[in-house]
């Protein structure tokens, strides 16, 4: 199972939410990628399958 197919599975399931959106870091990281979008931290910068917080998060449940 992907990690996006695991965060829509665990947020059905109520077991996570989604991060408050944050506003943009300024100067933007050269990683930053503004055309991927992250379900997790509902914005731009990676896609949701490479997302380390959200491996954390699941995780932290699993723990």
């Amino acid at each position: 199972m992907s990690l996006s197919q695991a965060f829509r599975k665990l947020t059905e399931a109520g077991l996570l939410t989604a991060l408050t959106p944050r506003p943009l870091s300024r100067p933007v990281p050269p990683q930053f990628r503004m055309d991927l979008h992250c379900a997790y931290h509902q914005g731009p910068g990676h896609e949701t399958g490479r997302c380390t917080a959200l491996r954390h998060a699941i995780q932290d449940l699993i723990d």
